[in-house]
């Protein structure tokens, strides 16, 4: 059981790391790289950041509703 909320609680930490780092990714209208060959590739993140956003949320829902399901769950 121990082992248990140990894991949750990093869980639960790494989702909210990641969430700030998408957060921050939505700031971004566009990423330059620029080549060895001399040329540049621009990419658009903003779709890409929709879909963590998206999955890191479920993610943390996910795991609320686990917690509060064994929290009040009945007790047999």
């Amino acid at each position: 059981m121990k082992r248990r909320n140990i894991f949750y609680t990093i869980l639960i930490i790494l989702n909210i790391v990641c969430l700030y780092f998408i957060i921050d990714l939505f700031n971004y209208d566009e990423i330059v790289e620029y080549l060895l060959n001399g040329e540049k590739r621009i990419t658009h993140p903003r779709k890409l950041t929709y879909l963590l956003y998206i999955t890191i949320l479920s993610n943390l829902y996910f795991m609320a509703f686990t917690i509060m399901e064994r929290a009040f769950g009945e007790k047999d």
